[in-house]
Order: C-alpha cells, then structure tokens, then sequence
C-alpha cells in the first residue's frame, strides 16, 4: 500500500479522534479553539466510555458504542449548557472570522506537514516499529478484534492467566482497532494511520488551545504555537521511535487541553466571564477518563502540572484576604485536592521491577539538554531553542501571573526530567519520578507541552520587533538582510535536528533481513499464515524472535501474544523439551492437553539482541515429530504431525 492510498485510513483516524468529541464540545456551547481543543480529549473519553460500558453489557466493539456514549454525553453537555450562565465573553477561544481563515489553513498546512513528517519516518504504511513493546501494541489491537472487547478490563486479558482480570490502559488500541473495523486496513496500516492522525492533528489543537489560554489570542501568537508544534523531536517524534510508546503519545497529546480547562477555571488574570464554571468543572471531570485510560503517567504529569496551577492560584488567593468563611471552604478544597493528588502520585506508579531504568548522563548534561530542548538526540532544534529563550526572557520581563505560571510549569518538567536522566540518588528519584518508570525519555515528552507556548511568545516578540524596527525607514535594508540571515541560520540549524532525529527514528521501521523484530523473510512468511494455518490452530515459538507477530499479523492465536508473559506448565514442556530426542510420550502428552498444532522458527536473532535459550525450539528440523510447512531463508513454519 501506498501513502496515498493511505490517505482516506489517515482521515477516518482523525475523524475517530476528533468528530465524537467535536460534537460534545459544541453541545457544551464550546466553540472556536475551545472547541477544537478539546474535540479529541473528549472524544478519547467517549471511546474509553463505550468501551467500558460495551464491555459490561456484552455488546461487541464497534462504532456503534462509541455513537451510543456520544449521544449520551453531548446531551448531558446540552443540559449543563442549558443550565449554566451563559458565556458571554467566549471573545477569547473565539479568532475574529477575517483571521479565521489564516489559523484554518495554518492547522491545515501543520497537519499536511507533521503528517508528511511522521510518514518519511515511518517509511511505508505497512511498516511496523521494530521494538520491543510494539508486539503489544499491535497485537492488542488483535485481541480486541478477535474478543470484540475494548474494554481495559478485558485488554490486560491476552498476556494475564485465564480467568484473571487485568486492567490496561486501552484507549490507543481501542482506537486502533475502530479504524480496522471502519476501514477494513491492516492492524499495522490503522497503527500508523492513528499514530499520524496524533501527532499532526490531536498535538497541535491541545497545545495551541493551552497557548492561547496562558497567552492570549493575537494572531502571530495562534499562529506561532500551531506552527511550531511539530518542531520538536522530543514530542511527538521521540514517542514513534523510543519504545515504542504509542499510548503515551497519545496520552501526552491529550495533556495541554485538561491543563488549559484548569487554568482556566482558576482564572488566573481575573476573567471571570469567559466560560461558565459549570462548563469548565464538566470539562475537566469529562477529559480524564480519555487522559487516564491513554496512559497512566499523562494522567499523573496533568495532576501535577494542574497542581501547580492550582497551588499558584491559592496563594494569590490568600493575598487578597478573604472572608472567613470563603477562606475554610476554599482551603478545605485546595487540601482535598492536595491529598487526592498525592495519593494518584504513589498509586499510579508501575511495579518497582518495571521502573530500574538508570540514568543516562550528569545533571549538567541533563539540564542543558532540557534548556536547549534537545534530549536525546544530538542536534538542538536550533530555531525553537532561540524563539524559546527569547519567550522566557519576555516572560520573566512581564510577570504577568500567566508568565509566572507557565516558567513555573517549565521549571517543573525541566526538573523532572534532569531527576529521571541524572539523579543518582535512587530512593528521591523514585519518589519523584517513579510515575513514569523513572525513565527519562517519557519526562522528555513533557518539555514541548510548556516549551512551545513560550516559543510561540518568543516568535510574536521577535515579530513584533522587527516590525517596530521595519518602520524606521533608514535601517530598512540593514535590518531585512540581517533578519533574513539570521534566519537562514536558525532555520538551516532546526532542519538539521529534525532530520537528524527523522533518520534516527526511522531506523525502527525498516525491514531488512536483520531487523530485530521482523525480518523481511519473516514478514513474507507472515503475510503467507493465514493461508497454511487453520483459524483455530494455536501457534508456538521463540517470543524474543518475533513469533507472536503472527497474532497481529495473521490472526493465528500465538502461545506468547507478548514477550514477558507466563505459560502453562505443558506449554513451557513444550518449548524445553519439543525438539529433543527421547521426550516424544512427554511432549505429545503436553501437546495434546495444551492444544499446540504448529511451531514458529525466526532463527536466534532476539530483540535487543537478547539471549534466551529454549531447548525444545532448536534444531527443529532433525525432530521426528514436525513436518515442514513453509519456509522462506531461514523463517521456517512447522506442523506438529508425529503426535497424530
């Protein structure tokens, strides 16, 4: 498949993350950037609603729910809309209509560029990332086709023991699995397609509406933040290439339209008559079930940056000496917050084996990798470090209270990443950053989400100046050309970084015959299963070699459906014992209890070059026992026949 004929897979993903919740916003009487910013919040919630309330009531996944939850939201958003105070002042969410036509076009060409972006990296549509925890996610998308439960209390089902219900947050693969349904593509195709749809349309709306909350309207502003949006490696481009972190890409994209609707509410410079209370409270209760449900550490790097905002807010409201009674009910609420928030801080953590992560470098590195936004990769984005500096130095210079707050939100993140990348002292750093695996590169996700609102007040700053300067008739020519030049080089430095990073990133998406996943003979005889193995055949083999690819694939159940999960005791005699002489009555005993038919041989090349020795699995072809199917170089597909 092509790009092109991607395309309509591309837009039915950005039409299922954004039109259920366009349609919430809208009977919420949010309009303009309120509106548009919060459509894929909220439809992410609508998602992880229906799926749960599908789940429960048996009714099988589709976009059939998802209608049912919308319907059912946006009414209960008629009501509160109803019932609330009108918002007279929306003046701020709303560009006047003569510049309506230049931010359209500007999200338009973001989403034309991110979009192209995200795709050089990715390479083909059928690509697939050739990590580690990509043989979740994608066969997580598989399941839920197969069971028709998106629910996370089901999802956590394909690696858990039968019987044992597990929660896992499913809103990515939920998704993933409406585009499948609606498009008819390849779980990889809809994988990519989402991933695209959420990096150059949902990112943009949520950072551009946090921007115009902290900063105001004005045009070179909204303009700035949606252009700018996709110009730093660190997200979203980092979260297609590390891990592959495909729910938090989501999750974090979701992030900058909750903390919006929070700064909002505490009216941080005094407007009180812009959106209703009632609106903005529905807004924020209706936002985290998507935010949670995308990924736990998004909901965590919310609570805390909310937090913040909240803390901030409550001591300018002491300054103004309220009433007494005023003063109990608010310091009660600000300590019910307070708790809440730091009881989600230690609950929401992943279990201490899974967050050992070391640390990669010193503090000075670490901090002056976060100043520059320029975390793991090389190169510093050299024209979003600039407009971002020049941003805090306006910042600092006005001291308004939204300045302060957003400095004291970059200060937040910068600190949290410097903590997960260099601490060395173990028991604090995991106190603070053990939410998010203490794992630095999750907390570099967090830096453009404050970053590209302050760039986007630097570049209106820079533009403002070379206007003022324009006007001074005899420095005219001085200053074109020596802006020009500047320009040259910022831009020149900016499309080396992002270059630099797209072919990092894109190393994790090629097939060659040595990819560490996928090879290519392996995916042809992938793509060749479905033909040679029944439907209800159960399939073994090697995890760490990419075997369990043939769930996502070619929807043949797999023993392994994710590299670190548990097996029966006769399905692990199997894999010790299959292959070796004198064993045949064990293992055909095995065979016939645990329902094994076929054997997966990707060879011993392992992911992250691993070495995991199962002795049943070698030397395949000396047993008595198998008979080969198909094979293509060294993929090899063996039916067990010798235990007939």
């Amino acid at each position: 498949m092509s790009w092109l004929e991607a395309i309509p897979v591309i837009l039915v993903s950005a039409a299922v993350l954004v039109l259920p919740g366009y349609v919430i916003a809208r009977a919420l009487s949010l309009r303009g950037l309120w509106a548009w910013g919060v459509a894929a919040p909220a439809s992410v919630s609508a998602i992880v609603l229906a799926s749960l309330g599908a789940g429960l009531l048996g009714i099988p996944w589709s976009v059939l729910p998802v209608l049912i939850a919308t319907l059912a939201l946006a009414a209960i958003a008629l009501v509160v809309a109803r019932f609330g105070r009108e918002p007279r002042a929306a003046r701020i969410v709303r560009i006047r209509s003569r510049r309506t036509a230049a931010v359209v076009g500007a999200f338009a060409l973001a989403a034309i560029v991110f979009g192209i972006q995200i795709a050089l990296v990715v390479g083909s549509p059928e690509n697939i990332s050739q990590t580690f925890d990509n043989v979740f996610h994608l066969n997580a998308a598989r399941y839920i086709l197969d069971t028709e439960n998106a629910s996370p209390m089901s999802v956590g089902g394909m690696t858990s023991a039968p019987g044992v219900t597990a929660f896992y947050p499913a809103a990515w693969h939920a998704v993933v699995a409406l585009v499948v349904q609606l498009t008819g593509a390849t779980i990889m195709v809809a994988t990519n397609a989402v991933a695209i749809a959420t990096a150059a349309v949902v990112w943009p709306a949520t950072v551009v509406l946090l921007t115009v909350v902290l900063f105001g309207k004005r045009l070179s502003v909204v303009l700035s933040a949606v252009l700018l949006s996709g110009l730093l490696p660190a997200f979203p481009l980092m979260m297609i290439d590390y891990g592959v972190l495909y729910p938090y890409l989501l999750g974090v994209s979701l992030v900058p339209a909750g903390l919006a609707a929070v700064i909002q509410l505490v009216r941080l410079d005094g407007d009180s008559d812009v959106i209703p209370n009632a609106t903005l409270v529905l807004v924020i209760l209706g936002l985290i079930p998507g935010i949670a449900v995308a990924h736990p550490g998004a909901l965590v790097a919310w609570i805390l940056l909310g937090m913040i905002v909240v803390s901030i807010a409550f001591i300018g409201f002491l300054r103004t000496r309220p009433e007494r009674r005023r003063l109990i009910f608010t310091s009660i609420a600000f300590g019910v917050l307070a708790v809440a928030s730091i009881a989600a801080w230690r609950v929401l953590r992943p279990p201490a084996e899974a967050r050992g992560w070391p640390t990669e470098q010193t503090i000075s590195q670490a901090l002056g990798q976060a100043l520059t936004l320029s975390p793991r990769y090389e190169l510093i984005p050299l024209l979003v470090a600039v407009l971002f500096i020049v941003g805090v130095i306006v910042a600092v210079r006005r001291r308004r209270r939204s300045d302060i707050v957003a400095l004291v939100l970059m200060l937040a993140v910068i600190t949290l990443y410097v903590v997960a990348s260099a601490l060395s002292f173990h028991p604090l750093r995991d106190l603070i950053t053990a939410a998010w695996y203490n794992n630095a590169p999750r907390l570099a996700a967090l830096l453009p989400i404050i970053a590209i609102p302050i760039a986007a007040v630097g570049t209106a700053a820079v533009v403002a100046k070379v206007r003022a300067v324009m006007r001074q008739s005899p420095v005219r020519r001085s200053v074109v050309v020596g802006s020009v030049a500047v320009a040259v080089v910022l831009v020149g430095g900016q499309a080396l970084a992002m270059a630099q990073a797209m072919q990092t990133a894109s190393a994790a998406y090629a097939y060659t015959e040595t990819s560490p996943l996928v090879s290519t003979d392996e995916r042809d005889l992938l793509e060749r299963l479905a033909d040679e193995v029944p439907e209800d055949a159960l399939i073994i083999g090697s995890p760490w070699t990419g075997t369990g690819m043939a769930y996502a694939f070619a929807d043949r159940e797999v023993v392994m459906p994710h590299i670190l999960m548990g097996v029966s005791p006769d399905e692990q005699e199997i894999m010790d014992e299959l292959s070796r002489s004198g064993s045949a009555g064990e293992v055909c005993e095995a065979v016939e209890r645990s329902g094994v038919d076929y054997v997966l041989d990707f060879g011993t090349q392992e992911i992250h070059g691993a070495e995991h020795a199962y002795r049943g699995l070698e030397r395949l072809a000396r047993s008595d026992l198998l008979t080969m199917i198909d094979s293509e170089g060294d993929a090899v597909l063996y039916e067990i026949t010798g235990c007939d």
